[in-house]
């Protein structure tokens, strides 16, 4: 049967269906399995796979000073670097996400101009092998020439946008903690898909962490009573190097339906997310 397939327009993931045209859709047969399985690329269905499908605007689109975005530039002046950091539980949304250590880009060349505002002039273009920097979880950038021609203040990026939410930020060096917290609030996202445990790491930087590296925490959920451990499980930080997920088959006598995570130490961010319901 035939419907109306509608989409989100940066990530083509499936929003509804309907028999009547209504906003950005596209009309086509429904899958035999679920629709939300698909995303829409190119006016076409396409099933969730390790591909990320972009595609760049032709336009130019200035990047403004912000804290959160998809795609974050970070700059050291003191340092003379330009580190750039990628969203990859953003990523991970429009794919399959149990395939995000083998992720693959349509368009894998994102391109960074840099400008001043003093002329308008370009002084400086970046280049990111997106899939390099999913492999590697690590783009830095010596930017030493571009500040000889002007001033960290004066600096404007564009870009061809194939994300929907860019952005910078300049630091000194007494503004950072923690390298792996400057653009999430995390190191470690558990997602309850219902059957399993999903644990991702958002670690980039090792050294950060190597005091509590080999340390045993406890990730205990508890329910509504919180006096009630409803299950536990161990985790140890070295895990994550061999590995970018660890999933955990949650026992058939365990109710995660609505439980609450602590954990025994406030030197490692968790976030949980419940995807289950």
């Amino acid at each position: 049967m035939q419907k109306y397939i509608h989409y989100e327009k940066w990530t083509g993931i499936i929003t509804g269906h309907t028999l009547e045209k209504v906003g950005r859709c596209i009309k086509c047969e429904m899958p035999t399995i679920s629709i939300y399985n698909y995303i829409v690329f190119n006016n076409k269905l396409y099933e969730r796979d390790n591909i990320v499908r972009i595609s760049p605007e032709k336009k130019l689109t200035n990047i403004k000073y912000g804290k959160k975005a998809t795609v974050k530039l970070n700059i050291f002046p003191d340092d003379k670097i330009l580190k750039i950091i990628i969203d990859k539980y953003f990523i991970q949304t429009f794919i399959d996400p149990y395939q995000l250590d083998r992720v693959q880009f349509t368009e894998p060349i994102l391109k960074i101009y840099v400008y001043s505002k003093q002329n308008s002039k370009l002084i400086g273009t970046l280049e990111i092998d997106l899939d390099d920097y999913f492999k590697t979880g690590k783009y830095e950038q010596n930017i030493s020439n571009i500040l000889r021609k002007t001033d960290i203040t004066n600096l404007v990026f564009k870009t061809n946008r194939c994300f929907e939410k860019y952005a910078y930020e300049i630091f000194k060096e007494l503004d950072i903690i923690d390298r792996n917290l400057v653009n999430n609030e995390y190191h470690i996202k558990i997602y309850n898909t219902g059957k399993e445990l999903l644990i991702q790491n958002n670690i980039n930087y090792w050294d950060e962490l190597e005091n509590i590296i080999s340390y045993k925490f406890i990730i205990s959920f508890f329910s509504k009573n919180r006096n009630y451990l409803e299950y536990y499980i161990p985790l140890v930080l070295r895990q994550f190097k061999a590995q970018s997920n660890i999933r955990i088959d949650i026992p058939s006598t365990v109710d995660l339906t609505n439980t609450k995570i602590h954990i025994n130490s406030n030197k490692l961010k968790i976030k949980y997310e419940n995807t289950s319901n």
